[in-house]
């Protein structure tokens, strides 16, 4: 896998409009692995980062393949060489995680997808999701090792018109319990949502 860094320059006209729609961000960044997507070789996830407004934005990305990021226009951004990297898990390991997500679940009457609203409701569907991906989500002193430090809703326009989806950030400490498993969900991302920069989990150690 490759790990990316893309410093935006807001003075340029295509950056402004792909920050203004992730849709358009999702769709700029394909090009740098397009052929890998044509083929069916590809994951690609992203995230734009959390900045103070003074901050330039910065949006992270992980491909499965080399990205060719001469693609893009010269004055979209800086970019950070693409760094490989090729995860190692362990039973037992413990990581500091970052994770932007869409934690909702979906009705079985109507098949809509809703958001969640509570703390509880949130921190269990991320615990819930870890879990199947071979993770743990570790306990600190008063409850689950997690702070939420975004909690906010984004009008998205689509074919059919303006949605709301919800977007969590979630920041805090799990556990490596199935080694396969982690490697695949980092490869593979977390819930719904891929296409507007959700779903990239992070590790630290």
């Amino acid at each position: 896998m490759w790990i990316s860094k893309l410093v935006l320059n807001p003075r340029s006209r295509a950056a402004r409009r792909d920050l203004a729609n992730p849709y358009e961000m999702h769709r700029t960044l394909s090009r740098a692995v397009s052929e890998a997507l044509k083929e069916g070789r590809e994951r690609l996830l992203w995230r734009q980062e959390p900045s103070r407004t003074t901050e330039l934005p910065v949006v992270l990305v992980q491909t499965l393949t080399e990205p060719d990021w001469s693609v893009l226009e010269e004055d979209y951004a800086e970019i950070f060489p693409p760094k490989a990297f090729e995860p190692t898990f362990q039973p037992g390991q413990v990581f500091r995680f970052r994770l932007k997500a869409n934690p909702s679940k979906r009705l079985a009457a109507t098949g809509k997808r809703i958001a969640l609203k509570t703390w509880l409701e949130k921190v269990g569907w991320l615990e819930r999701r870890l879990q199947e991906g071979g993770f743990r989500l570790l306990e600190g002193e008063e409850g689950p090792a997690v702070r939420i430090l975004q909690d906010t809703f984004w009008e998205v326009r689509r074919k059919e018109g303006r949605v709301q989806v919800q977007v969590v950030l979630f920041e805090g400490r799990l556990e490596v319990q199935d080694p396969e498993k982690a490697k695949a969900t980092l490869a593979r991302g977390i819930g719904p949502g891929k296409a507007l920069g959700l779903g990239l989990l992070s590790l630290a150690r």
